[in-house]
């Protein structure tokens, strides 16, 4: 199962503070994560992208490899020198047979958005094609590869009334994510899947943040997803960080796969099925996302 993590800031961040530096950093979770549900592949080694933006720059620039994260010295270099105010980062473990390859790799783009997944939709190759009747051909086309996170990034952006704006409210993003499970769960019902589908998405549009943390089957454990706010993500020892809390006020939100320090009082879970949204000032908004029944009528 892949891991992934995302920053949002008042200000920009060095890159390597947060995916490369800290003692459980997400190149560290690609070879020794924690809380996986499925123990059975321990690596993410299928491969790994970045995507951030730029001050000035409404799209957002992304960079991914078909390398093990832990064993690619550009994104090394890369994470040195690069600064930004709003980054995404994922390491893959390839699900369903898909190969790696760089069509493959998380997060992808469309105009000012962009997307990435942790999990699986379950069975997926029974409603593929549902799905894809679903879309408007400018994002059937746009699919590059064969997995189900991007399809579901399609499915997504099918939901929004206008693709080709710089920005969107967080209210656009909320309701067309949360129509996109529920498309999800319906057509996963039609065609009589029961199995769990595990849907921890996260979108943006540089401004808004939108994340999920999410299991079809009501009950059951979703992937994990943390979150940890405060005034800056302070170095304070030899791969040691903390989130410092000068003031009321957040200047930053991190969401992570798993924490990235042993500083238990840093970090919260999101909890089970629900969405969270990150606005423009960085209030952080957490709603709850309905779950499709556990039976299916015949």
């Amino acid at each position: 199962m892949c891991r992934f993590i995302l920053y949002k800031g008042q200000d920009p961040i060095l890159i390597a503070d947060l995916i490369t530096r800290p003692a459980h950093s997400i190149i560290t979770q690609s070879f020794d994560c924690k809380l996986r549900l499925d123990s059975r592949r321990p690596l993410n080694g299928d491969g790994f992208g970045l995507g951030w933006y730029e001050s000035n720059d409404p799209d957002p620039c992304i960079f991914t490899s078909v390398l093990p994260a832990w064993n690619n010295m550009n994104l090394h270099r890369l994470a040195e020198k690069i600064r930004s105010p709003l980054l995404f980062a994922h390491v893959r473990a390839s699900t369903g047979g898909t190969p790696a390859s760089e069509s493959n790799c998380h997060p992808w783009q469309f105009g000012s958005l962009m997307w990435m997944h942790n999990g699986h939709i379950a069975e997926f190759n029974k409603i593929k094609r549902s799905l894809q009747n679903q879309l408007k051909e400018e994002y059937f086309l746009h699919i590059q590869g064969n997995t189900d996170s991007e399809w579901a990034f399609a499915l997504f952006l099918n939901q929004l009334n206008n693709t080709n704006k710089l920005h969107y409210t967080p209210q656009e993003l909320r309701e067309a994510m949360f129509k996109t499970i529920a498309l999800i769960d319906e057509l996963s019902a039609e065609a009589g899947i029961t199995a769990s589908s595990l849907l921890n998405f996260a979108v943006t549009d540089g401004r808004t943040v939108v994340c999920t943390r999410y299991n079809s089957s009501e009950g059951e454990p979703a992937a994990s997803l943390y979150y940890s706010s405060g005034t800056r993500f302070e170095r304070y020892g030899n791969c040691r960080y903390k989130m410092v809390k000068a003031d009321k006020r957040e200047h930053m939100v991190v969401i992570a796969s798993e924490p990235l320090t042993f500083e238990e009082a840093d970090w919260l879970p999101i909890p089970n099925n629900h969405l969270v949204v990150i606005t423009p000032k960085l209030n952080v908004l957490r709603y709850p996302i309905p779950t499709r029944p556990t039976t299916v009528e015949v």
